[in-house]
């Protein structure tokens, strides 16, 4: 079988399609291959409202051409690519992770075409680094309180565990150990985390007592936040709309500068980092998955981080909380006791070496 550029094709070779694209990073986690799927849409859309062509076509086209024509024809059509997202108000954090999925795309097809290729030849909107407002407790108590049922739950699972929704979206009633520590363990499979490594976090007991009810009507096997039992697709999808419309009926549509929204679904993630910071810093970021701080909090055991948690839960609970007097004198404390523990380990590092 021949190509078009008169190469004989392998019987073994795919077709070079987003489909095929998308089978080749079915290993990437289901977050990264969902904006990949996302990204590679926009740009099939915009060749067949440009060029009433398929994105296969296009290239395609392309790739029968003489190598420095090849170049000019494919830059310039993704700087109209570009040009025409930001054209559409998209952000430019948006942008670059279009082009870079785009990028890998072409190389799939066959393309020579490098991230110094995009850096060279295509103009890219600069990102705008805006400090981020943190999410406020009336805000968040609003969010929790306007929403029943699973969605409530669902919230309030988000600010006090810190995951991520491809993680608490796919998290199993079996994933939860109840029982045998204070509060609910939660134990998140390597496949469903962002960087396929197991990990552990913690359930405020205000949020406990909430899930509880749900979890006894539902077996060990089941997705704890999809009842349905639909595609993860479809209920991520479900849960980012449900959440946008609850947004807009609260009157929370603050934007930055650049278009991002000043609350977002993942804003629940980032009240948690930051309460549990306050008690111990890298603790927060620990928890929810960041990974040069897990290596530091690995050494901990199961007791050790409860102990850790249940301090900050003082903090990090959306409605049973200490006030902003008692915060900041629990942070003071909490800073106290470090510098205590650190003096202490280093007594006994002297009383070593003179034994």
């Amino acid at each position: 079988m021949k190509t078009s550029q008169g190469f004989n094709e392998s019987i073994f070779a795919k077709a070079r399609n987003i489909p095929n694209y998308l089978e080749k990073i079915s290993l990437k986690s289901q977050g990264t291959r969902d904006n990949a799927s996302l990204y590679l849409r926009k740009f099939e859309n915009y060749l067949q409202e440009t060029y009433s062509k398929s994105n296969e076509d296009v290239l395609q086209e392309i790739l029968s051409m003489p190598q420095e024509q090849r170049e000019r024809e494919l830059f310039d059509i993704l700087q109209d690519f570009v040009n025409f997202l930001d054209g559409k108000k998209i952000t430019a954090k948006f942008i670059k992770g279009v082009m870079y999925v785009v990028k890998s795309y072409l190389r799939f097809w066959g393309f020579k075409i490098t991230s110094e290729d995009i850096k060279d030849g295509i103009v890219l909107p600069k990102i705008i680094k805006e400090e981020r407002e943190p999410l406020l407790r009336e805000r968040l108590q609003s969010i929790i309180n306007n929403s029943t049922g699973i969605n409530r739950i669902l919230y309030l699972v988000c600010s006090s565990t810190g995951m991520r929704p491809v993680e608490v979206l796919q998290i199993r009633k079996k994933d939860l150990v109840i029982d045998e520590y204070p509060r609910i363990l939660v134990k998140i499979p390597a496949k469903f985390t962002k960087t396929k490594r197991y990990r552990e976090t913690i359930m405020t007991e205000e949020t406990g007592k909430e899930i509880l009810p749900l979890l006894e009507k539902i077996e060990d096997d089941d997705v704890i936040f999809n009842p349905k039992k639909l595609p993860y697709k479809s209920i991520r999808i479900n849960a980012i709309q449900s959440f946008n419309r609850l947004r807009e009926k609260l009157g929370f549509n603050e934007r930055y500068d650049s278009g991002v929204h000043k609350i977002t679904f993942v804003s629940f993630r980032s009240w948690f980092v930051t309460k549990c910071n306050r008690i111990d810093y890298g603790f927060g970021h620990a928890l929810a998955g960041h990974d040069q701080y897990m290596k530091s909090y690995d050494r901990l055991t199961r007791d050790d981080k409860m102990k850790f948690f249940i301090e900050a839960e003082k903090l990090l609970q959306v409605f049973d909380y200490v006030d902003e007097d008692q915060e900041k004198r629990i942070e003071r404390d909490g800073k106290r006791i470090s510098n205590l523990e650190d003096q202490l380990e280093s007594i006994k590092e002297l009383l070593r070496m003179k034994g």
